[in-house]
């Protein structure tokens, strides 16, 4: 069972969430598109997913709506202040900047522990 599903598509920054991941012994999935991230919170009723706001193959909004309660913490570009404000709206528990979820991603993944 998965703690975290990580909606992330760039594959640079899904091997960071990985790393970082495998460091804390935090049980990670991948999710590429929504699709995929709707069937493994089915299957694996994690505790917290992370997601990147800006990826149209996951249809952020739209998807975040049918999370069922899970939390969602959601990165985007600084300027990107109308995706924020409806990222949130959408049910998003917290929103940070990509540089910002960087800096606490160890922090973000001690979370599902």
């Amino acid at each position: 069972m998965a703690q975290v599903i990580a909606a992330i598509p760039d594959l640079f920054f899904r091997a960071k969430v990985l790393e970082t991941a495998k460091q804390l012994s935090v049980r990670l999935e991948i999710a590429r598109d929504a699709d995929e991230l709707l069937q493994q919170v089915r299957a694996e009723k994690p505790r917290l997913i992370l997601m990147d706001l800006q990826a149209k193959a996951l249809q952020p909004l739209d998807t975040m709506v049918a999370l069922e309660g899970i939390p969602v913490v959601g990165y985007l570009a600084h300027e990107e202040v109308d995706l924020r404000d409806q990222a949130l709206a959408a049910g998003c528990g917290e929103v940070l900047t990509k540089g910002q979820f960087s800096a606490s991603l160890p922090t973000l993944l001690r979370r599902a522990l």
